[in-house]
């Protein structure tokens, strides 16, 4: 799996560098996808805000996410849960159209 992280308007440090990195392991264990593409970025000067976005390259498609909060580990998090539920919905509708193909077949 490749992931690559890029951020914008500042640098963030190995501690979140490492956490992305772990989180999207995590979801690699229960989803097969090949890659990952991660851009952090904050904005504003006195009221800060952090925005986390996500885009997971699966089979045939690309699954998006961008999250934003006060904090950037808040935002992250929100991503993650984000695209894990799309990749529980792309998961269900691909590989149950497959299943049920195959079950038409048996029938025959």
């Amino acid at each position: 799996m490749n992931i690559q992280i890029s951020n914008r308007h500042g640098s963030a440090d190995g501690h979140i560098k490492t956490f992305v990195e772990t989180e999207l392991a995590n979801l690699h264990t229960k989803y097969n996808f090949l890659g990952a593409d991660v851009i952090l970025d904050h904005e504003g000067h006195g009221n800060v805000q952090y925005s986390a976005e996500i885009n997971v390259q699966v089979k045939g498609s690309t699954i998006h996410a961008k999250e934003s909060s006060e904090e950037m580990g808040k935002s992250i998090d929100l991503a993650v849960k984000t695209i894990s539920k799309q990749l529980q919905k792309h998961k269900d509708t691909h590989y149950s159209s497959i299943e049920q193909k195959r079950s038409n077949r048996e029938i025959r």
